[in-house]
């Protein structure tokens, strides 16, 4: 009754927590073919792991990166029930879940038992390390990342990254505990040691050591089985699609034309020069003779109609005055030519032209 109440309040931690995690912590991982050389660098942004193992008597190689902050985060967190940790896996290196899913898609000759062997080989070479020596503590649950990234871990921290890759990979799985191991049981038509849990077989795999497949089970561990606790299946969702960005395509260089050899330009016969001529001297026009103006006659040499007019006046007066005089002369003189008195007499007086001028 114990163990079933134990299985479940595990059970509902892991439901409480399913989505308590979610975005990939490995910015880039990649399995290739053989050896690679190439081992990503560490920067002060980021931390590259390469890992190279066999399976089959062929060579792959993971090559990974983390950001420095992203596993330094890992830190602070609570060491939390192994099934949770095992869902927190399955999320968070969900790209290194995908590259398995690459590789056993191009290996279709591969069985079920192929494919979880190729998983189990690679968590095996990882190397055994105690949790007092790395960590000065005796029992420390790593992060599938902290394992992935520390290189290795005790039985506790691989079977938790393994378990992580299986149940992203659609593989139904389960927990087994042995009095001071823990070991990962897998469900499905394989052969070999397996554990019967609720009419259920779940195949034994051993984590830690190599050359260890389904069903085969160590000797050291025993076969007394303390606990298990199932995991369901759920498989990691492809990666979404990022849109396509449309390169322009590189447009070719046009061939260089071949230079072509100009034809020598024949010199044009010289035309003769024309004979010079002497220029034609326009004729002289001469300029029509201007007609002459009018000149103005000075003002002041005509007398004015009025001075005219009193000049008339006064000689009109003056004949009136003078034939006055002679009339009343000839009407009221003294015509008495004996008066010795009125004669005048011009013997002594000699009037020359002279005296009249003066």
């Amino acid at each position: 009754m114990v163990f079933r109440v134990l299985i479940t309040l595990s059970l509902s931690m892991f439901v409480i927590n399913i989505n308590a995690f979610g975005e990939d912590a490995l910015s880039d991982v990649r399995i290739v073919d053989g050896i690679n050389q190439y081992r990503p660098p560490n920067t002060r942004q980021t931390i590259g792991r390469r890992y190279i193992w066999n399976f089959k008597g062929k060579s792959y190689t993971i090559l990974m990166t983390i950001g420095v902050e992203k596993y330094n985060s890992y830190s602070g967190k609570e060491r939390i029930d192994i099934p949770t940790l095992v869902e927190e896996g399955r999320t968070t290196i969900g790209n290194l879940t995908r590259e398995f899913q690459r590789v056993i898609k191009q290996n279709r000759v591969w069985t079920k038992q192929d494919q979880v062997d190729f998983v189990l080989s690679f968590v095996q070479s990882l190397p055994y390390t105690l949790d007092d020596v790395t960590t000065s503590y005796d029992e420390f649950r790593r992060y599938a990342v902290e394992t992935l990234i520390e290189g290795g871990g005790d039985c506790e921290d691989t079977t938790i990254l393994v378990a992580s890759i299986l149940r992203g990979l659609g593989e139904s799985v389960a927990l087994i505990f042995t009095p001071g191991h823990i070991a990962l049981g897998v469900s499905g038509n394989f052969s070999g040691t397996a554990v019967t849990y609720q009419s259920k077989k779940y195949y034994y795999c051993e984590t830690t050591g190599a050359g260890w497949t389904v069903g085969v089970m160590p000797s050291a561990a025993g076969m007394t089985v303390e606990e298990v606790v199932p995991l369901s299946p759920s498989k990691v969702p492809p990666k979404p699609k990022t849109p396509k960005v449309t390169e322009p395509k590189p447009v070719k260089p046009s061939p260089k034309p071949t230079p072509v050899k100009p034809k020598p330009i024949e010199p044009k016969p010289e035309e003769p020069e024309p004979k010079k001529t002497d220029p034609i001297k326009p004729e002289p026009i001469e300029p029509e003779p201007k007609k002459p103006k009018p000149e103005k006659v000075d003002d002041g040499d005509k007398p004015s109609s009025v001075g005219m007019v009193l000049a008339t006046l006064f000689l009109l007066i003056g004949l009136g005055v003078l034939i006055g005089i002679l009339l009343y002369r000839v009407i009221f003189g003294d015509n008495d030519d004996d008066d010795p008195g009125d004669d005048i007499y011009y013997d002594d007086m000699e009037i020359t032209i002279d005296d009249l001028d003066k």
